[in-house]
């Protein structure tokens, strides 16, 4: 841990410096992670995947429990898996859409009733692996810096529990507390404090998640970066949201502010106790 006789190391100015370097660094990292084969395999995949209803989605679960990706017989096709023999499709109700017909011209197409269509898990289907998505977790973990990192979070009113989370989800920021898988890595919990402290109820609302998670990551990364954390999936992780190196920059002011705030918080000499 960088800290001396309770004075910070560096000038203000020569960790705005580092700051922006990590940051630009990250940009860089996050688009050639968004044109590599990997990545643009992977979107491609799940491009393929429908998004489904609310409504559906609690049919597919009530039939399937299980379920982990669905698709159409034709959809599984496309991408060279095929359902087996005596598989029972997943039943979901689909839109039957009517267009307008006109003298000259179709009109607009209009609603006018569902109809039961079968969906099949990936279960169900054999044929070609779908790409593995791109690694997008950071699980190392600093015990020290994890302490101080709750610390800091208390101080600042928000209390951080671990617990067991469903599926891959490493951590959630709840306005006030933060809930923290077993699993996840200290930069996880990084991101969280970084959603806790920019994102308040009036960013939660008005900002997309893209700009949301950008800022948080961005924030993780660079913390992170500055107390020696390794193997950050940062890059993969904001490519699949979307982030461009122009969105990163666009925010680096909320970035270096935050990220400085955590860094020279956590520099300070205190005793740990809990």
């Amino acid at each position: 841990m960088n800290t001396t006789n309770n004075q910070s190391r560096f000038t203000s100015q020569e960790l705005a410096d580092s700051i922006k370097r990590h940051i630009e660094e990250l940009a860089t990292a996050t688009d050639v992670s968004r044109v590599s084969s990997g990545m643009l395999s992977y979107l491609e995949s799940c491009s393929r995947f429908h998004q489904y209803s609310f409504h559906n989605i609690l049919l597919i679960m009530m039939a399937c429990p299980h379920a982990a990706q669905v698709a159409g017989f034709h959809a599984w096709y496309k991408l060279n898996r095929f359902v087996r023999k005596g598989e029972h499709g997943i039943p979901i109700l689909a839109p039957v859409l009517v267009k307008e017909k006109t003298e000259d011209k179709e009109g607009k197409s209009f609603l006018c009733g569902f109809k039961v269509v079968y969906v099949f898990d990936i279960s169900q289907t054999d044929g070609e692996p779908l790409p593995e998505p791109p690694d997008w977790k950071s699980p190392e973990k600093n015990a020290l810096l994890a302490e101080r990192l709750i610390i800091f979070a208390r101080e600042r009113g928000i209390t951080v529990t671990e617990k067991v989370l469903a599926g891959e989800i490493q951590g959630v920021s709840r306005g006030g507390s933060i809930d923290l898988s077993n699993e996840a890595g200290t930069s996880t919990l990084i991101h969280e404090l970084g959603h806790e402290l920019l994102h308040k109820q009036e960013e939660r609302l008005t900002m997309s998640r893209e700009e949301k998670e950008l800022e948080a990551e961005s924030v993780a990364w660079v913390v992170s970066k500055h107390f020696g954390l390794q193997g950050s999936g940062s890059p993969n992780y904001l490519a699949l949201f979307g982030v461009s190196s122009e969105l990163i920059v666009k925010h680096l002011e909320r970035i270096s502010k935050t990220s400085a705030e955590i860094i020279l918080e956590l520099e300070k000499e205190r005793t740990l106790t809990v």
